[in-house]
């Protein structure tokens, strides 16, 4: 199942051609020769022809998606986490192997009173009469079974470093989500404020008009200052456009993890390839959605680890039987020459009685599962739901997009019409003022509509859990 998604051009007739936006401010540019911090995340990740640019970076939606991938804190804080929970894998199967201590020791201290061994008659030793001892020894043991214990232990970490792993994927589709989103967002305010400026370059040209039909004493001076209003609010909207298609840019920035201060981002002004038809049934959506979604994945290997966790602590209450050696020696003033002693032997323990801390374990255990599982079937009743959402969004979108194309045409019919009638003095002021509003709202529409529609396959496809 293969998505795009939808947006198409507009080409704004108000008289005269659509300028270029105003580019947006850029920060100071690296001098030359030197070359950005490399402690800012990402800057290795730039090709020579991203770089070459100072303070600008120009990127595509699909190159925005790999640099978040590669930088964004989430998706690096999820790969972490899975290397942890593999670590821990490890860290449960320390029991199943045999440990070995060495240990050394040294120290001097006072000798009890006694009698001298030449003259029994004196007393040798004292506080006064130090003494030195020494000491070395190994030991070595090895937990034989516990019934069970370990075992589960182990298979909860595996089954939590799964859950990890499917982590990655799900943090993976939530940043290319989030990085369409805000790309698309950014797209669409750069083309409603060449919108505002095609309307600010329409109502200017009226003005003038207006203003040599007075001179002329064809129209009344009333038109000149009604053409001032228009112009002056249209410039208004555009700096409002203008205002919002920089923190749709900021939001971007914030959404790829960018943090590099020395470039702003900057959207590629083509769109991906058009879709043209219709997702696929509720029925197909929600198979797909059950076999793709990683958060399936992820719940159904916590509910295994929580269920292994259930099992381990069950077992604590029962024996562990070990075996035990050990080796030592220790030299000091009375014998420096000693001979090494050794033992080994096995150890059967049960504690009968914990105070009640393995009971309570269990409810714990057990409660854990139980609020997975309830997860797992909260995903799943939500999911049918958030799909018909998705896909009866952009059936809509779809028919808005189809009819405000539409009434973009008629509109730009009508303010060609009235502006060739204004010209040959037959028009008036309200005439095409009312036709220059209809093609700004018709256009505006129009791309909210191919917004909404891309945005909409944006959530369709993260619903889905496929890329």
């Amino acid at each position: 199942m293969k998505f795009g998604i939808t947006l198409a051009a507009i080409t704004i007739a108000a008289g005269a051609a659509a300028a270029q936006p105003a580019p947006p401010p850029t920060p100071p540019a690296t001098p030359p020769g030197e070359q950005p911090p490399q402690w800012l995340p990402g800057v290795q990740d730039l090709t020579a022809q991203e770089t070459a640019t100072p303070g600008k970076l120009t990127l595509t939606m699909a190159r925005a998606v790999e640099l978040a991938l590669k930088q964004q804190p989430t998706v690096r804080q999820a790969r972490a986490s899975a290397e942890a929970a593999n670590a821990r894998i490890d860290s449960a199967r320390v029991p199943l192997h045999p440990t070995v201590t060495l240990a050394a020791s040294a120290s001097v201290g006072s000798t009890t009173p006694h009698p001298c061994a030449d003259d029994t008659s004196k007393t040798c030793g004292g506080y006064f009469d130090p003494t030195a001892n020494t000491g070395l020894s190994a030991n070595a043991s090895w937990k034989i079974t516990d019934f069970g214990l370990t075992s589960a232990n182990v298979r909860a970490a595996e089954a939590n470093a799964d859950a990890s792993q499917a982590g990655i994927t799900v943090s993976s589709l939530d940043v290319r989500r989030d990085v369409e989103i805000a790309y698309l967002e950014a797209l669409a305010r750069h083309r409603l404020a060449l919108v505002a400026e095609a309307t600010v370059k329409s109502e200017e040209a009226h003005l003038d008009q207006a203003k040599r039909f007075v001179a002329a004493q064809a129209k009344d001076p009333i038109e000149v200052a009604q053409a001032q209003s228009r112009a002056a609010n249209a410039r208004s909207t555009l700096a409002q456009a203008q205002s919002n298609e920089a923190v749709a840019l900021a939001n971007l920035r914030a959404a790829i993890g960018w943090i590099d201060p020395t470039r702003a981002p900057a959207v590629d002004p083509s769109w991906p390839t058009p879709v043209d038809h219709d997702p696929d049934d509720l029925g197909q959506l929600v198979e797909a959605a059950r076999t793709h979604r990683p958060e399936i994945v992820q719940l159904d290997k916590q509910i295994i680890a929580a269920d292994a966790s259930l099992t381990a602590a069950h077992a604590e209450r029962r024996p562990v039987l070990a075996a035990n050696a050990s080796t030592q020696w220790g030299p000091s003033t009375n014998d420096w020459a000693p001979q090494p002693t050794w033992t080994a032997g096995l150890t059967l323990s049960w504690q009968l009685w914990d105070g009640g801390r393995s009971a309570a374990d269990v409810r714990i255990a057990n409660a854990n599962l139980q609020i997975t599982i309830a997860q797992r079937d909260a995903l799943l009743v939500s999911l049918t739901s958030a799909l018909e959402l998705s896909r009866a969004e952009i059936v809509a979108n779809r028919a808005n997009v189809a009819a405000s194309t539409e009434a973009v045409v008629a509109a730009q019919a009508q303010l060609k019409l009235a502006d060739a009638r204004y010209t040959q003095g037959l028009g008036s002021q309200i005439e095409l003022a009312d036709a220059q509003t209809a093609v700004t709202t018709a256009s505006g529409n129009l791309i909210s509509a191919e917004w909404q529609l891309a945005d909409a396959w944006a959530t369709l496809r993260r619903a889905l859990g496929t890329f």
